[in-house]
């Protein structure tokens, strides 16, 4: 059952960016656009909020840990912005997931995009193309993006798709991708431009995790002036029984 404490959501966004904004700004957003349920939140234990998509996020907001615990799923798919209760989730609960990422994200306008690169929106027919170049999401998360129009390619004079990119189910900037003839030159800066200009255009907040092993993705967030979180996020998982 959820559980709110006095407080509507304008009031716990607003909680949220006083506390830590970059490190929330995920939960933020899907709390302002309306695309999460606040199935807990307390401000002296913290939020569980579920994305439409079926993926829930945790924030800790104060000492009181217990009560947040008391309302974790024995199953699913976890955003946990807490070393602790991520470490809690594995060990005592039996969820899964190794690497941590970074929470980043661009709080500034629409930014201008110098590069001639022609970028459209790619189609279902193009999944398979994009599994074949991107493995860390599942093909479902690829052909959602597909079928919601969030998924761009970038693509040379000959028609030739360079790379692609789009937004997770969840609402986060990703699938980026270059192939390897065409990089260094621009192209994922441009596609990544695309997704932040258009995230702005629909009232959202751009942002993205990188694990923090990837070095050239994280370049590309300075280069292009995201800004980080100051807590990990670590997304973990179980099977239901």
């Amino acid at each position: 059952m959820s559980y709110i404490y006095l407080m509507d959501r304008d009031g716990i966004a607003e909680l949220l960016r006083k506390t830590d904004e970059l490190s929330c700004i995920d939960v933020i957003d899907m709390i302002t656009a309306g695309s999460g349920d606040i199935e807990f939140f307390s401000p002296s234990s913290g939020i569980i909020v579920r994305h439409r998509c079926g993926t829930r996020f945790i924030a800790v907001l104060g000492p009181e840990r217990e009560e947040l615990l008391r309302h974790i799923e024995p199953y699913g798919l976890y955003s946990v912005h807490d070393d602790e209760t991520a470490a809690y989730m594995k060990e005592k609960l039996g969820y899964e997931g190794d690497t941590p990422c970074y929470l980043l994200s661009w709080r500034g306008g629409r930014v201008d995009n110098e590069k001639p690169f022609s970028i459209k929106t790619l189609s279902s027919d193009c999944v398979p193309f994009v599994m074949e170049h991107y493995s860390t999401s599942s093909e479902d998360d690829i052909r959602d993006a597909a079928e919601s129009g969030k998924l761009y390619g970038a693509f040379s004079d000959d028609g030739s798709i360079m790379g692609f990119a789009g937004f997770h189910s969840e609402g986060s900037m990703g699938l980026l991708t270059v192939l390897p003839e065409y990089r260094r030159n621009g192209i994922g800066e441009a596609l990544e431009i695309h997704l932040i200009n258009t995230a702005i255009g629909e009232g959202r907040i751009p942002y993205c995790n990188v694990f923090v092993d990837n070095a050239p993705s994280l370049h590309l967030q300075d280069k292009l002036g995201l800004e980080r979180g100051s807590i990990l996020s670590w997304w973990i998982w179980r099977d239901r029984p």
